[in-house]
């Protein structure tokens, strides 16, 4: 075993003090950490106080290393539809309320009960990790009980009904999965317009009470500023104002809640960091109120296994605004973002945890701007990186820029991974998805794009309700031009691999792309449980610069000057594959492909 040389410890951080968390011991002999908040509260409707975090209504979580049974507690957070606050349109006036034409992106969910909690904890060994349910209602027996993605196989055991065990085996890459109960199922169903109690086509059963287990491995020490450097400013748990945040190298934040604010109000300001900060520090249970804004010139660095929460903003927190709600694609708040970031300045992010995000979640903007987001020549490396409690419009999973994204799990209601960046490699991604856009975008301009690969991507829910191509309802999706009249760009071409894909559940159609330029796509060994098909709600079907009504339509003019180039090999949809025979729009693979393109794609 990799780290043989460890003293087999197990360490859980027992909070102490009214701020829910303590610094962490010395990780040196410890092969278990957890932590634990003792200011918390279990809420299920309102805002919790600044200085709480929310807890689980629904979980306990206590992990042992395997065979042990030596239970250590585990914090088990819990984040809701709008954070408890309603149609908040400014934070400072909790009366006034947004009345947005489109929604905000939650409907059924507050009335549902819809939640979503999470447990971490670090590990350097197989541990188990037990879970019961608080008011004795029954988890087990174990066939009661999925772990997504489920191709990932767990030991599960249920020495009780309220309870269930999991064995998780050690992985330097860390295990994030979602713990499911099939007594627990919410059952959305859609009319083609909206969502429905009864009736309509079943789109998607998913976790009321969801319980994502996020088991990492420690953060290099390499990556971990010493507390006793000159360049370091240690920050203690409490309230951040603008005068909090010195002008150090280093920030180091001490496990513990913290909460920014300005003049007494919540979700009216966010972190602005000097141009001399360039790394910013988590220890293991520290939770984050607030946003990042890095405006340093060197590399930059967001490390550890902390929480950033959006929660006290309101959605699409426009900052040019004073933070109200009115969506600017440049000012509204992101919770890490860098406004000028020079060619080839990498971003380095490794650990955070990111909740109830009020708008996209990471944009790094060049300061070499160019029209074209592929010349722009930003960099970025991104791993163990979590998203829970996205249920607003235009929670995109991070901008996706040149380097490597691995290991992660994010909960998005927007564009999980865009493809806009050249020399970008994304592997061994979970999405949880919830209605908006596709997993994958590619469109809104012409775009020139190469040597990008997607591997190994696990869909472990979705559920749209919109059959539509503006914001495409599909896995892999390209939205059409933004603006009349519409453009293509035969000089332009987006190179892609995308390979090992599974969706699980009820999917929606593969494809739903508007042409803008021309595609060399390579798409390999796609797997999905089930294909959505329905005469009145036809979310299953795949449009490739095809009409078939107002809302569904990704033909764009001039579309016959381009090529769409694309090689789809091994697509298997309930275990039977998509060949040259079956792959038409009335067949299993539902392809609606324009005639214009026969010829130039190819399926095996």
């Amino acid at each position: 075993m990799r780290c043989g040389a460890l003293v087999v410890l197990a360490v859980s951080l027992q909070a102490i003090g009214s701020l829910g968390g303590v610094v962490a011991p010395k990780r040196d002999g410890q092969a278990l950490r957890t932590w634990w908040h003792n200011n918390s509260r279990v809420s299920t409707s309102g805002p919790v106080a600044a200085d709480e975090v929310r807890q689980s209504r629904q979980y306990d979580v206590s992990v042992s290393l395997a065979g042990k049974q030596d239970w250590r507690d585990s914090f088990v957070y819990e984040t809701i539809p709008r954070n408890g606050n309603g149609r908040m349109y400014d934070p400072a006036n909790l009366g006034q309320e947004y009345n947005l034409a489109d929604g905000d992106g939650i409907s059924v969910e507050v009335d549902a009960g819809i939640n979503m909690a999470w447990t971490q904890f670090e590990y350097t060994e197989a541990v188990e990790v037990r879970i019961t349910s608080k008011d004795g209602s029954s988890l087990g027996p174990t066939s009661n009980v999925v772990i997504r993605p489920t191709d990932i196989r767990y030991t599960i055991s249920s020495p009780d009904s309220k309870t269930v065990i999991i064995k998780v085996p050690y992985d330097a890459a860390g295990r994030r999965f979602s713990v499911e109960f099939q007594n627990d199922l919410f059952a959305y169903r859609s009319n083609g317009a909206s969502y429905v109690q009864s009736g309509g086509l079943l789109v998607s059963e998913e976790p009321r009470n969801a319980l994502v287990i996020f088991a990492s491995a420690p953060i290099p020490q390499s990556l971990i500023p010493s507390k006793t450097s000159s360049d370091v400013q240690i920050l203690k748990p409490g309230k951040i104002t603008d005068s909090t945040i010195q002008a150090k190298p280093t920030l180091y934040f001490e496990t513990g809640v913290y909460w920014v604010e300005k003049d007494g109000r919540l979700g009216k300001s966010h972190i602005k960091l000097d141009p001399n900060t360039h790394f910013v520090y988590m220890e293991p249970g520290t939770y984050i109120k607030g946003a990042f804004e890095y405006t340093t010139s060197k590399d930059f660095f967001t490390i550890g296994h902390g929480v950033v929460s959006g929660e006290n903003y309101a959605y699409m927190a426009n900052t040019a605004r004073n933070y109200v709600a009115e969506k600017d694609d440049r000012t509204s708040l992101r919770i890490f973002s860098h406004g000028s970031v020079n060619d080839n300045q990498k971003w380095t992010a490794v650990g955070p945890t990111v909740n109830a995000p009020p708008f996209n979640t990471v944009d790094l903007f060049p300061r070499n701007n160019t029209p074209h987001e592929e010349d722009n020549k930003v960099l970025s490396d991104i791993s163990d990186y979590k998203q829970v409690g996205a249920f607003y419009f235009q929670t995109d999973g991070p901008q996706i820029y040149a380097g490597t994204t691995k290991d992660c799990f994010w909960h998005v209601n927007d564009d999980a991974i865009k493809l806009y960046h050249s020399n970008a490699q994304v592997r061994d991604i979970t999405i949880w998805k919830c209605h908006n856009d596709p997993v994958i975008q590619m469109g809104w301009k012409p775009r020139g794009v190469t040597n990008v690969e997607v591997s190994r991507l696990r869909v472990i829910h979705t559920r749209w309700f919109k059959s539509e191509t503006v914001v495409p309802s599909a896995i892999i999706g390209a939205s059409p031009y933004y603006a009349d009249p519409k453009v293509v760009d035969a000089g332009r071409t987006i190179r892609a691999t995308i390979s090992d894909l599974t969706c699980e559940g009820s999917c929606p159609a593969l494809f739903r792309i508007a042409p803008l330029q021309n595609y060399d796509l390579a798409i390999r060994n796609v797997k999905y449980d089930k294909l959505l098909k329905s005469a009145d709600v036809k979310l299953g079907q795949s449009l490739v610069g095809m009409g078939i009504s107002g809302k569904e339509n990704s033909y764009t003019p001039g579309q016959e000057k381009l090529n769409f180039g694309m090689k789809l090999e091994n697509w298997q949809i309930g275990g039977n594959k998509v060949t040259s025979s079956n792959w038409q729009a009335d067949q299993l693979g539902q392809l609606n492909i324009h005639p214009d393109y026969w010829g130039d794609w190819s399926i095996a």
